[in-house]
Parts: C-alpha cells; structure tokens; sequence
C-alpha cells in the first residue's frame, strides 16, 4: 500500500536550546540542577557550537524543515537587556538553515526562563508578562525577514503541571492556584504575542501558534462503576481540547501545532483522576510509555473540527533497539497518512528529536534522536532507522508492505 503525503508537506526534526546547547548558565533550570542534584545538562550535545554539523545530517536526511528554540536566557541577561554575541548566533543559526533550504520553525519560550525573571516570581506575576514580550517584540522584528512560523510557548500545560502542581520541574510549586495564575498570565502572553507578531508583519506571511502536546486517554480497565472511564474523558476535555477551545474562539492561532508521544491509563482519583499506577503489559519504550499510534489518528480527526491546518511539531520516542524506532515511525506515520486520507489537514511531521539530547529530569539516559550523540566525544552517528525516514521524506510518500 502506498500512502502518498501532499506537495509541500513538510518533514522536520524538533530540538530546543537547553536540551542539546549546553552551558545556559543564567537559566531556571541549570539552578534547579544542582538544588536538586540532578544529572547536570552541562555542554548537553554542544550544539550551540556543532549547529552547522546538525543542520548538514539534517539535509542529508532529506529534512526540509528544523523546530528550534531561542534560549531567552541567553539573549537577556538582565530584564530587557540583550547580549550581542547570543542575537549573532542565532542569526547564524537561522542564516544557516535558510541556505540548506530548511524552513525554520521558531521557538521563543521551550519551558526555560532567565534567573532574574524567577527572582521575579515569574509567571506568578501578571506584570512580569511585559518582560516577555520585550523579548519577543525584539527578536521577532529581527527576523521577521527570515522566519514565517512563530511558536510562542512550547506545551504550556505541561510547563504548568510539572512546575506548579507536581513540583518537579523549577519553580517547583505544588499548588493548584498558582497553577491557575500561571495558566492565566501565560495565556495574557500569549494573546499579546499574537498581536504583537501580527502588528510587526504588517500582513505579510507569517503563522503563528503554540505547541499543545496531547494524550491519548484511555480508562483503567479495572472494575470502578464507569469512574474511570468518567476520568478519562474530563482529563481528556481538560488536558487536550481546554486551552485550544479557548484560543480558537478567540481566532488567535493559524495552525495547530500538536505534540504526541503516547497514551495515559486513567484512574479515578478526585474529580481529575490520576494516571493509572497499575502496569497494564501493554506495549511500552524504554521510559514505560504506552505506545499506541492509533491515538494519534483519533486525535488527529477530534481535531479536525477546529478547521486549521494541523502540524505535527513532535512525535517520537527512546528505544533500546532500532526495530523499535521504526515500528515506531512507520506506524504513527500510517496514522498521520490516513488522517489525511480522511480528509484531515495535516501540513507537516518532525520527529522529536534531531539529535540525542537531555531529558530535563531524566537527564541523557533517555535518546530520542534521529541522531546518536556520544557525549564524551561529541561525536554524532545517524541512527539506523533514520534512513528510512529520510527516504520516505525524500519520495513524500509511505510504502507498507
């Protein structure tokens, strides 16, 4: 069978700039580390230095499209002060992906923050939003030129579930209304962002939007007089249409830029449940996430009733064994081929990520990329099974057989 993908679709890889740079000093998370004596990023890939090698593996890898992020700790070291050497990377950076013909999708907020900012309780705080927007206003008007997609926060939710409610990531809150102050400020920001970006185009091309990341809730089997399956369906409301309902009434995204990993085993726990702690023996990677491709295809078509163009922003996981990365592409791809045959607007795929990179609290054991990285050496070795995305995105089409 043949699955044919549509002219000018794009096929990406995704990275963000704490994850793979290395050496964020004036970040959120590099404080965190060592409170809480995580595995340090460190050098992380060295990519702020090898950017030019990745891109090149990218091109052979017959990629037309790269997602990065702007470290915004970098380029402000201070409020709205910005440091020189930082803004010329970053238009070597984007000048580099435009010579190999590879589209940039830019990130300006991947779950990091300048320590200044937090010493200013951050999000928590409603006028701290301008502090972002400076940023956003400046590095936009610098680029607007090069780069036609915008993503103004990375996963949202998950930034806030991590850091406000379980208290894993920095600040490290547990409180479900500094959550929702959170909630509330970033979604002022990115309203303002919207318009902000639109005002400095001028109507000229550009798209923006954020990246959602969704799951595929499915209820505990177990016996619980329908609770679980009650469960599944709220955090399914709240978790993956909630934010998205609010911002296209509000007509304020041009695409959907989507994140799917997995599914979620819920349990009745409290009105919003809880992921189920039972192991239900159902097929797993190396981080004991469920995989389950065919989630991707429903969501794919629940999302069809937005009416915007969907972009896959990431999809991947971290095996073991490169049968398993494969399995993996191949049949989340057969997801995203026949949502389009079902008449779903689907524009691109990138699969996360490009290069093996760090995992924020799980450190680098976790390796998601197209692209090993041996982190003594900094040498990088494409991965088997991305020769067979990189056929399939050179041919623009996917062969079951």
């Amino acid at each position: 069978m043949i699955y044919k993908f549509p002219q000018s679709f794009l096929w990406g890889a995704s990275i963000s700039s704490y994850q793979t740079e290395g050496n964020n000093f004036n970040c959120d998370w590099y404080e965190w580390e060592k409170l809480n004596n995580l595995e340090p990023a460190a050098s992380a890939s060295n990519h702020y230095f090898l950017f030019k090698e990745d891109f090149s593996i990218a091109k052979k890898l017959n990629l037309n499209a790269i997602r990065f992020s702007f470290e915004w700790s970098r380029l402000c070291s201070e409020k709205t002060e910005f440091v020189d050497e930082p803004l010329r990377h970053y238009r070597l950076v984007i000048d580099t992906l435009i010579e190999l013909n590879l589209e940039p999708f830019v990130t300006l907020h991947h779950f990091t923050n300048p320590i200044w900012f937090i010493k200013k309780d951050g999000w928590l705080v409603a006028k701290n939003i301008d502090f972002f927007l400076k940023y956003l206003t400046k590095i936009v008007s610098i680029f607007k030129d090069k780069v036609k997609y915008w993503l103004i926060f990375n996963e949202p939710l998950v930034y806030i579930y991590n850091g406000f409610i379980r208290g894993i990531w920095p600040p490290g809150k547990k409180s479900f209304s500094d959550a929702k102050k959170v909630l509330c400020n970033i979604i002022d920001a990115y309203k303002n962002g919207y318009e902000e970006i639109k005002r400095i185009y001028a109507g000229n091309f550009c798209k923006v939007s954020f990246s959602k990341h969704l799951r595929f809730f499915r209820s505990c089997p177990n016996f619980s007089f329908g609770l679980n399956k009650l469960t599944a369906k709220i955090r399914d409301n709240i978790f993956n249409f909630s934010l998205l309902d609010k911002l296209c009434k509000n007509r304020i995204l041009d695409f959907l830029s989507i994140n799917y990993y997995c599914k979620e085993y819920t349990q009745f726990f409290g009105i919003y449940g809880r992921e189920c702690p039972h192991d239900h023996k159902r097929g797993k990677n190396c981080l004991g996430w469920y995989v389950y491709p065919k989630g991707l295809y429903i969501l794919l078509f629940k999302l069809a009733k937005f009416n915007l163009p969907i972009i896959i922003t990431e999809n991947g996981t971290a095996e073991n064994n490169d049968k398993f990365y494969k399995d993996y592409l191949i049949s989340h791809l057969l997801s995203v081929a026949k949502a389009i045959e079902g008449g779903v607007k689907i524009n691109g795929y990138f699969w996360w990520s490009l290069i093996d990179n760090y995992e924020w609290e799980k450190g680098f054991r976790p390796r998601f990329g197209l692209v090993e990285v041996n982190y003594e050496t900094f040498e990088r070795k494409i991965k088997p099974f991305a020769f067979l995305y990189a056929k399939i995105c050179k041919e623009n089409q996917l062969i079951i057989r």
